[in-house]
């Protein structure tokens, strides 16, 4: 991993850590004195950064930034608890083929995971850090550019590529704000550590290789609650 890239991954990290603390830090006095939201069931987006690290010998995941849905059920409650989550994604995975890095394809990860954390409630905040763990099923579908670099490279007429299944482990922190009653607004910072196997078949023989498809993952994003307990 370079030293340029070290330096964007820790930054971002560090980033992501400084907003979190920002954000415990500006609660409104007006707030002090109004109930959490009855809500039942809140929908709405959020925006994603993903960054990965890279490792010289591994197959390594592209940052990646983009919009994707949010969903909140009910209102947190303060103290030790189960988790769960999907979090099921994508990633573009690149590696060296003859001497040029290349665009392997898509790798996709899906796992299911549950874990336990805590949370803290403050006013219109509440707070969640807690870690996950689970089982991941992987799914690989390679490129052209790396089927071409593959018969370039071995002289064979294509190639094939899978995925191994994997463990995967995920800390994270995540914080709610209250806006009202009916509008929520989330912050999410967490790592997300999975690293399957993925295997390229030709009749020249097999090319397996670690993938890197860890993501560190900040997002932010609104709801609004379309269902919600009676008072």
């Amino acid at each position: 991993m370079s030293l340029a890239t070290t330096r964007v991954v820790s930054c971002t990290r560090l980033a992501s850590l400084s907003l979190c603390l920002f954000a415990l830090s500006i609660v409104p006095a007006a707030a002090q004195d109004e109930s959490l939201a009855t809500n039942r069931f809140a929908l709405g987006g959020e925006f994603k950064i993903k960054t990965s690290d890279r490792a010289s010998k591994e197959d390594y995941a592209r940052g990646q930034l983009g919009p994707g849905l949010l969903w909140r059920f009910g209102t947190p409650k303060k103290g030790w608890g189960f988790h769960w989550g999907l979090n099921w994604y994508a990633v573009k995975l690149e590696r060296p083929i003859g001497g040029t890095v290349t665009e392997l394809g898509e790798l996709k990860i899906r796992p299911l995971m549950a874990g336990y954390g805590y949370t803290y409630l403050i006013h219109r905040y509440s707070i969640t850090a807690d870690v996950l763990g689970g089982y991941a099923i992987g799914m690989m579908n390679i490129s052209d550019p790396a089927i071409a670099a593959y018969q370039r490279t071995l002289n064979v007429p294509s190639a094939y590529a899978t995925a191994t299944n994997t463990l995967v482990l995920k800390p994270e922190i995540g914080v709610w704000y209250d806006v009202n009653k009916k509008v929520y607004i989330n912050v999410n910072a967490g790592y997300i550590m999975a690293r399957p196997d993925v295997l390229v078949e030709t009749i020249a023989g097999l090319d397996r290789r670690k993938a890197r498809a860890d993501q560190f993952v900040l997002k932010v994003g609104v709801v609004y609650s379309i269902l919600r307990r009676r008072s």
